[in-house]
């Protein structure tokens, strides 16, 4: 039990208390809600209103967006707004805005972003603005990046079995996502599955330049070479050797791609090159490449040091010694440029040209057999060949068997009838034989083509006279009168002919002809005179007695013929004169002698002076 006292003086003790405590608690609340007013009145209306981040979730995962950032959102992601962070209390009187896009529905609840798309397209792409707005002051916001993912226009593309939509697609979604290498590529494949090597190309010269990169240098030569761009696949080819200069195939491409091109300067340094990196049993088409392109470049001499190189490693190539034959004949290196001809021709039994050739050769060095050998192997393979039987025709000719030459001459006429050369050439042989008959058929046949052939009608003129065949030895003669005018021979035959026919008026008809050819001939004007004189034709004798008296004036048979027709022609004193010419000229002369006494005689009778 508590003393009383104890009690007591508790009890005093805390009446006298109790009348100042009350005024303090008072105080000390006064003061609590003073400064709690002062502090919620100043949450309420800071003097520096202030926006911090927003707090999204995407898909269930919350992101801290700070204010200025952008936040790349799918279309079909879910997302709510979870919480804007400023230093506003209660966020009194904030609020968020975005032109065109209705942000509050995120704040709501967990919403599908497509939903609250234009459209709902989910494959354009959106940047929205989403502000933090304390009563009319714009805080601050964030940016919201809306668009595809790379599988969305990947995915795409791949369901669109219309080729001019996927094309599109493809392209709309690397605008989109210019830096995606997969939609980069998978356009770059389309591009060239519909061969557009054009907008291939564009892709890859600025991927090129910008990553110079073999991979990407490969593929635009690709693109090149189906373009057919020559000078491109160079310039890549170019490229890809620097990058890669010990890559023999890619050095092989760039010199083939240059000879290609007709650079062949260009080439054969490549080629040179290639030569280096080889091991010596690898160089044979490298070798074979220079000596060609030398050759094209008229380096006989260098282009030759490469074959000469390439038969040490290939000594069954025919096609190499064809190209050393041609190539010692360009320097003029005769006996070389027909050995490797001939080794040439010995690798290729089928060749019959060269072995022409070498025929050829060996008949212009005189080596008959060995002409005869090679045409012997051409006709074994090609019996109907003309350039083979003619030049055994030359060998036969030299070797002066004319039988053989004869069968050999007329195979070439079975296959060659109109070759009017070898039947000339059968016709003077069989001429120079004594077969005149068949000489006549193969003249017969010329001379109908070359009917003004002197030689030709010579012949038949001279077989038609051995013959005995003068009516037509008669016509070969008037022809080479009209040929050969100056020859008096057919003259003379035809003189003999026309005489024995006593055919005078066709005689000076053909010899007045010579005569005009050949004005001072005598003898032309003797055969005229004669068939004057036969024809009794005495003026036009007398003219040609007179002419020919010009060029003989002291011949006596000329004179007498001439008194005879003034005798005839009753002139006694122009007949009187000439016989006293002749008596001038031979005082012997009995018949002149006589003719003159007995003109005399007749002029007295007559009385007359």
């Amino acid at each position: 039990m508590a003393h009383p006292e104890f009690c007591r003086l508790r009890t005093e003790h805390h009446t006298k208390k109790r009348p100042r405590t009350i005024p303090l608690v008072i105080l000390l609340a006064a003061v609590a809600v003073t400064v709690s007013g002062w502090g919620l009145w100043h949450g309420l209306n800071p003097s520096h209103p202030r926006f911090n981040s927003l707090l999204i979730s995407v898909n269930g995962e919350p992101r801290n967006i700070l204010p200025g950032e952008t936040i790349a959102i799918h279309a079909t992601d879910k997302v709510r707004i979870l919480d804007v962070s400023t230093n506003i209390l209660l966020n009194f009187g904030v609020r968020l805005t975005s032109n065109g896009f209705k942000v509050q529905a995120l704040q709501n609840k967990e919403t599908d972003i497509s939903t609250l798309l234009p459209n709902r397209n989910i494959f354009a792409r959106y940047r929205f603005q989403v502000r933090v707005v304390y009563r009319k002051t714009d805080l601050g916001g964030i940016g919201l990046d809306i668009q595809p993912y790379a599988e969305d226009w990947l995915n795409k593309a791949n369901r669109t079995i219309d080729a001019a939509r996927r094309l599109k697609t493809l392209q709309q979604a690397l605008e989109f996502l210019p830096e995606d290498s997969r939609i980069w590529k998978r356009l770059l494949e389309e591009y060239k599955s519909r061969k557009m090597w054009k907008q291939a190309a564009a892709m890859l010269e600025k991927a090129v330049e910008e990553h110079p990169d073999p991979v990407l240098l490969a593929e635009l030569l690709q693109v090149y070479t189906a373009m057919s761009s020559r000078n491109k696949v160079i310039t890549v080819l170019k490229k890809l050797v620097k990058l890669k200069p010990d890559d023999v195939a890619l050095r092989v491409r760039l010199a083939k791609a240059l000879e290609e091109s007709s650079r062949y300067k260009a080439a054969i340094y490549q080629y040179e090159r290639i030569v280096k990196q080889l091991d010596k049993r690898d160089r044979l088409p490298i070798y074979k490449r220079l000596g060609y392109l030398y050759s094209r470049r008229k380096k006989y001499k260098n282009a030759i040091s490469w074959y000469l190189k390439a038969a040490e490693l290939d000594r069954k190539d025919a096609n190499l010694y064809y190209n050393l034959s041609y190539l010692y004949d360009k320097i003029g290196q005769k006996k070389k440029s027909f050995h490797y001809l001939e080794k040439a021709a010995s690798l290729n039994a089928t060749d019959t040209d060269s072995r022409l050739a070498l025929a050829e050769h060996a008949f212009r060095q005189g080596d008959l057999k060995k002409a005869e050998k090679y045409v012997l192997q051409v006709l074994g393979r090609k019996p109907s060949s003309l350039k083979a039987l003619l030049l055994q025709a030359r060998i036969a000719e030299k070797q002066g068997k004319k039988q053989k030459l004869k069968k050999i001459y007329k195979k070439i006429l079975a296959l060659d009838p109109a070759n009017t050369t070898i039947r000339f050439n059968l016709g003077a042989l069989n001429y120079e034989t004594g077969d005149l008959n068949n000489a006549l058929s193969c003249f017969l046949k010329y001379i109908r083509k070359y009917p003004k052939d002197e030689t030709a009608r010579e012949i038949l003129f001279d077989i038609y006279k051995k013959q005995k065949k003068q009516k037509s030895a008669f016509e070969q003669a008037k022809v080479l009168s009209g040929l050969k005018p100056k020859d008096l021979e057919p003259y003379r035959f035809m003189f003999d002919y026309l005489n024995r026919k006593k055919d005078y008026k066709q005689m000076i008809r053909i010899m007045e002809a010579g005569l005009k050819a050949n004005p001072g001939q005598t003898e032309l004007r003797q055969w005229l005179l004669f068939a004057c004189l036969k024809s009794g034709k005495e003026d036009m004798a007398i003219k040609q007695i007179r002419a020919l008296l010009k060029a003989s004036p002291d011949d006596i048979r000329l004179l007498l013929q001439l008194a005879r027709i003034q005798e005839k022609q009753e002139k006694p004193r122009e007949a009187m004169k000439t016989y006293r010419r002749i008596l001038n000229i031979s005082p012997d002369n009995e018949e002149a002698a006589d003719a003159y006494l007995r003109l005399r005689l007749k002029q007295v009778e007559t009385g007359g002076p």
